[in-house]
């Protein structure tokens, strides 16, 4: 899989293949903030433009945030992330994407969520139905 052709039903499968779930997850694209995004602009434009267009698959569950990359062919598994190893987890939502920023192991890590384009299109409802559910979070 590659970002220029992925498909929304690969996604859901690549999803449904790991968790037998086809709703708990975001497309989304690595976020920079101002400062780290400029700094990787003024070291190499190229560098900043393959870094900023690094989009994932994010599912979420009980037992924590399933990240994997999908922007090259390199075919991966889903890495996870604990809840108890997230140490801060925030959402800002816009018009027209959400950004999720969190804290995992002392490392900021930070999302882009588009609600717009081929790929994105289910962002906004499945983002509406994971922030009704807690984002699956077991409450403690």
């Amino acid at each position: 899989m590659g970002l220029l052709f992925n498909t929304n039903e690969e996604i859901s499968e690549k999803v449904y293949k790991g968790f037998k779930d086809k709703e708990n997850y975001l497309v989304a694209f690595k976020h920079n903030d101002f400062k780290t995004g400029l700094g990787k602009l003024l070291v190499s434009n190229l560098w900043y433009t393959f870094d900023s267009s690094r989009t994932f698959i994010l599912y979420f569950s009980s037992k924590g945030i399933y990240e994997e990359e999908i922007s090259n062919s390199v075919n991966r598994d889903f890495l996870l992330m604990p809840w108890n190893e997230i140490e801060s987890f925030t959402m800002d939502q816009k018009k027209s994407k959400a950004i999720i920023n969190l804290i995992h192991i002392g490392k900021k890590v930070a999302y882009e969520i588009p609600f717009d384009g081929k790929i994105f299109k289910d962002n906004k409802n499945s983002l509406e139905k994971l922030i009704s559910k807690n984002w699956n979070k077991i409450d403690e």
